[in-house]
């Protein structure tokens, strides 16, 4: 049940906030040379994996921010770097080892607190329903 007025019933996996952040920070230097990879931290989350139209994988934080794999398999996730957040690519096999094993609905997930928000939730909800039944991406 939903402590707000969105529509339920789009069930991602929540993501170890510790375990993803290891996973980024493996990757970090890479991507953005000369950075300091422990001074990358968590992103906004909670941080929930779930498969999008297409069974495509997407990851989307508790800020509505998120993204689907690329041709790859690379999703960008978002993480917190000096006073600003940061995308980092990870292999979406890298971030499903990260999956709790909880499930978080998309309606709780992502923050309540405007309109902005509440169009993140449309939109990402909007892709889960495209992806298939209802609760069937929640167990990949």
């Amino acid at each position: 049940m939903t402590q707000n007025n969105r529509p339920a019933g789009a069930l991602t996996n929540a993501l170890d906030p510790a375990a993803l952040l290891r996973e980024a920070r493996a990757v970090f230097t890479n991507q953005y040379p000369g950075a300091e990879p422990d001074a990358l931290s968590d992103g906004p989350g909670p941080q929930m994996f779930f498969r999008a139209t297409g069974n495509v994988a997407a990851v989307v934080n508790g800020e509505g921010v998120g993204a689907t794999a690329d041709s790859e398999g690379m999703i960008e996730v978002y993480f917190s770097y000096g006073m600003q957040w940061i995308p980092v690519q990870l292999a979406a096999e890298r971030i499903e080892a990260t999956m709790t094993g909880e499930l978080i609905d998309l309606a709780e997930g992502i923050r309540t607190f405007g309109e902005r928000l509440d169009a993140n939730h449309r939109s990402w909800r909007s892709r889960y329903l495209r992806a298939g039944t209802i609760g069937d991406n929640a167990t990949i």
